[in-house]
């Protein structure tokens, strides 16, 4: 049967790559599950990942590491090196069970079961960071060979001169495949559907680096209307913004909420993500730390819990979210926990 000390971390995005950092930094061996061949999570190139070769983040210097504190902004590569040195500190305690879906996890009142295609194994402690990036979401009702998700749009390829291209959703995945787009492929009728009226600004704006960092609830939509973007002058310049809503999506024709119908040769959705399922995770009550919570037994801690995440602040609240992971193992253990 499992020891208290025995644990295991599902999931290898930011999340789970700190959770396994804190964790093996005070002793504790870990089983580290994931799906993906490497750790990284959305931060992989894609087909595993899901963030774009273009992507940069802001950062204040505050926000992201101490290691890009002089940098205005980081690139996605130099922050997916980062993530891979993180993940590496102590590989000489982790078994790492990767390309290894969970496919459940009990609690019981000694132990907890997870479940993979090798059987179910038992630990006294689990950690959930599987986050909120599952099957990317297209209506059920848009349809087309010439519809896809934006996750799947790998370059550019398929896109051939003097083409339509509308792209749907108004967040940060939206205006980067449209900045995309636009330096690539500065020939294609382009077309931002945002469903609301977005502000756009700098990536070095006071307002952009406080929006990167500060906290906000993430219960219905996230209280903010700006986006953030390389130059702000560019896409309002090649592209045709429009803010309003898709309603209909048949083939190459779209319908709008204003009332106007369009026709174009590409559509493509940045609607988000529907979250993981097949982890039924019991949660009552919140955990210790802001978008944490924990099973009835204190056995399993699911991190960045889906409608009580930490939005723009996902750095800060990972660092403290494996922080509290690690004192609740040793709590757990009857140990003194580690400063």
């Amino acid at each position: 049967m499992a020891t208290d000390n025995n644990c295991a971390v599902i999931g290898s995005g930011l999340f789970g790559i700190l959770a396994v950092r804190e964790l093996t930094r005070r002793g504790n061996v870990v089983d580290w599950y994931s799906s993906d061949p490497e750790p990284g999570g959305i931060w992989q190139p894609m087909p595993w990942g899901k963030t774009r070769e273009s992507t940069e983040l802001v950062n204040p210097g505050w926000c992201i590491a101490p290691e890009f504190r002089t940098k205005p902004s980081v690139t996605v590569q130099e922050f997916r090196a980062l993530l891979r040195s993180w993940s590496d500190e102590r590989a000489d305690l982790q078994r790492r069970r990767f390309r290894t879906p969970v496919e459940g996890v009990v609690e019981h009142d000694s132990y907890v079961g997870v479940t993979s295609p090798h059987g179910e194994i038992p630990y006294g402690f689990v950690v959930i960071a599987t986050g909120h990036y599952g099957t990317p979401r297209i209506p059920g009702e848009w349809t087309g060979d010439n519809c896809y998700h934006a996750s799947t749009l790998q370059d550019l390829s398929r896109i051939q001169p003097r083409q339509s291209v509308l792209v749907i959703g108004g967040g940060q995945s939206g205006v980067e495949v449209c900045e995309e787009i636009i330096e690539e492929r500065p020939d294609v009728r382009l077309s931002w559907c945002t469903g609301r009226r977005v502000r756009l600004i700098s990536r070095l704006s006071p307002l952009a680096m406080l929006g990167t960092c500060v906290r906000y609830s993430t219960r219905g939509e996230a209280p903010r209307g700006f986006v953030i973007t390389k130059n702000p002058a560019t896409v309002p310049a090649r592209c045709t913004i429009m803010p309003t809503r898709v309603l209909q999506v048949d083939g190459e024709r779209v319908e709008f909420s204003d009332g106007s119908v369009e026709k174009y040769d590409h559509i493509i959705a940045a609607t988000g993500y529907a979250s993981p399922v097949g982890l039924d995770f019991p949660a009552p009550g919140r955990g210790r730390t802001k978008g944490m919570r924990l099973s009835p037994r204190g056995r399993i801690v699911a991190l960045n819990y889906d409608g009580d995440g930490c939005g723009g602040a996902s750095m800060s609240c990972a660092r403290k979210q494996a922080v509290a992971t690690a004192r609740l193992l040793a709590g757990l253990n009857g140990r003194k926990p580690a400063a």
